[in-house]
């Protein structure tokens, strides 16, 4: 079996176990799961088969819905999680009242998410993961994206990228896209045979989206922070959840700035552009 197939039946299989759990209880690892499993499925089927057909759009538009659903818990569990990272004794108090906020938001999103994972009909949905690459195999034009090599596709893409966006100040909007972009690279490499040199591509691109996934998140929770604290004078906690929003911006920006000068053509290749100057660009995205 290639590893395109192999992908396709692990990635049912991982739907299948994160929605029976879900079922069970809406828990934060299961949300994760949930969530990265669609949307590497997602990108696996923007791969192979990036025209689909009205029926079968309709169902990617279904996975995609719930995603977002999932989503929505996740992004609360984790500004609960950074929240508890805070270890300021001033601001210990506040860090109480945005806590039991975060908690009432995701109790409610938790419901939605439960109501929705008990219409779902998962078995239906896992099937269609499974069965609908797969019977396109025999197609001369799907089964040549079949055959190449996931790694050297994945390549492409980032070169493309790269040569799109390296010579461009990423700020907060482009850094997003950029993230978003990363991420289905990463999920594209993942479908390669297990090598050396798929092993390497991966390291590299965690280490950028763990960098840009956690800007995201503090950027979350910076958002919150802000529509509770915003009115008050020198709030403690809002000045520092936002002081450690603009370091991990930085650090964030820098990160994919490295990676895009690596990886585009030769001829496009600048010294990574310093993140220094948009290190209040917190402002604008907050």
């Amino acid at each position: 079996m290639s590893s395109v197939p192999q992908r396709v039946q692990g990635l049912a299989e991982d739907f299948s176990k994160s929605v029976s759990k879900l079922k069970r209880e809406i828990s934060p690892k299961s949300v994760h799961r949930l969530r990265t499993t669609i949307r590497r499925a997602e990108s696996l089927i923007d791969y192979v088969r990036p025209e689909l057909e009205k029926k079968q759009r309709k169902v990617l538009k279904e996975l995609a819905s719930l995603r977002r659903r999932a989503g929505r818990v996740r992004d609360l569990d984790v500004q609960a999680e950074l929240l508890g990272a805070i270890a300021n004794g001033s601001t210990a108090a506040d860090r109480r009242v945005l806590k039991e906020l975060l908690l009432g938001k995701r109790e409610r999103q938790a419901r939605k998410l439960a109501v929705a994972i008990g219409k779902l009909q998962a078995q239906r949905l896992s099937a269609w993961i499974k069965t609908s690459l797969a019977a396109e195999e025999e197609n001369p034009d799907v089964s040549v994206k079949i055959t190449a090599n996931p790694l050297e596709s994945a390549r492409a893409a980032l070169a493309k990228l790269a040569l799109k966006h390296q010579s461009s100040e990423l700020k907060p909007k482009r850094l997003h896209e950029v993230r978003i972009k990363l991420k289905r690279i990463r999920y594209l490499a993942e479908v390669a045979e297990d090598s050396a040199d798929r092993a390497r591509f991966l390291e590299q691109m965690k280490s950028v989206q763990d960098a840009t996934g956690e800007w995201h998140d503090w950027e979350t929770l910076a958002k919150t922070a802000d529509k509770l604290f915003g009115d008050r004078m020198n709030c403690a906690l809002l000045m520092e959840i936002q002081s450690l929003f603009s370091a991990r911006y930085s650090a964030a920006a820098s990160s994919v700035a490295r990676l895009l000068t690596r990886y585009a053509p030769p001829a496009a290749r600048k010294q990574p552009r310093s993140a220094g100057k948009e290190q209040t660009a917190h402002q604008s995205a907050s």
